[in-house]
């Protein structure tokens, strides 16, 4: 990258970064009705009211005795219950 370049991405990430900072200041009165605003209200977050099974084989018994589904959620980039 040429100085001329390296200067110029210096001085626009300086200048978005004030800009940023200057959005940042949040009075102490509007604290209060901006959490509730963004805090999740009833019924919004319906996943957290499922029973969810930590136990695969729990969750298969339950499943096959119920006549549903299984909904397997895997995270951290392993795969679910072994390679595919």
């Amino acid at each position: 990258m040429s100085v001329r370049k390296t200067w110029f991405a210096a001085i626009l990430l300086c200048t978005a970064a004030s800009a940023l900072h200057a959005q940042d200041s949040l009075a102490a009165d509007q604290f209060g009705s901006l959490r509730e605003l963004i805090r999740p209200h009833v019924g919004e977050s319906r996943w957290r009211e499922v029973e969810w099974l930590t136990s695969l084989q729990d969750a298969r018994r339950r499943a096959a005795a119920e006549g549903k589904p299984i909904l397997l959620w895997s995270g951290g980039g392993a795969p679910p219950v072994g390679g595919c």
